[in-house]
């Protein structure tokens, strides 16, 4: 798949281990751009908030980097099956939630439709079952607005049938209330 940097020589390509590799502890990443002046400046920047990255995760990101291909095969495969309880679990809510599954990766952001607002449905929901998700508003950025009824859900993780059972029964209790 082309990046931004292949497309334009003044785009930008940032890329993580943390999604598609399924390693968000190494917090290694990367920008790709071919224009030498901002490439100059990101790596002052660079230089000025941090010097190096750790040893340990730059061995292991060099690792995954090596093996890339069979950890997002394994990925991919994870989150195809994922999809399936997500998809379930959402269209038995309708009234609650507009959901659009991922296109190409292992975050979605889906609408909630409930009256009391998303930021109310994930306080509770962490509070009263133990079930986190983030609320669109923490990731407020002054560059574009922020939606007040999305919330973050990440389909990459294995086993999220328990979470999602849970958030169920949750609902299902609120409902009969």
């Amino acid at each position: 798949m082309a990046q931004g940097a292949d497309l334009s020589p003044k785009a930008l390509s940032l890329n993580v281990l943390s999604k598609a590799y399924g390693l968000p502890g190494l917090r290694i990443g990367w920008i790709a751009c071919r224009d030498p002046v901002v490439l100059d400046r990101l790596e002052r920047a660079k230089q000025y908030t941090s010097i190096c990255n750790s040893a340990p995760s730059e061995i292991l990101g060099l690792i995954a980097v090596r093996a890339g291909d069979e950890l997002l095969e394994k990925n991919r495969q994870i989150i195809a099956h994922n999809l399936h309880s997500f998809n379930a679990f959402f269209s038995r809510r309708p009234d609650l939630f507009q959901w659009q599954e991922p296109q190409g990766g292992c975050v979605a952001y889906p609408r909630y439709l409930g009256s009391e607002g998303v930021e109310s449905l994930c306080t509770q929901l962490v509070e009263e079952a133990g079930v986190l998700l983030l609320p669109a508003s923490v990731y407020h950025s002054s560059l574009t607005t922020t939606p007040d009824d999305r919330f973050r859900v990440g389909v990459g993780r294995g086993g999220p049938q328990e979470d999602l059972d849970v958030w169920a029964a949750w609902l299902d209790t609120r409902r009969r209330a």
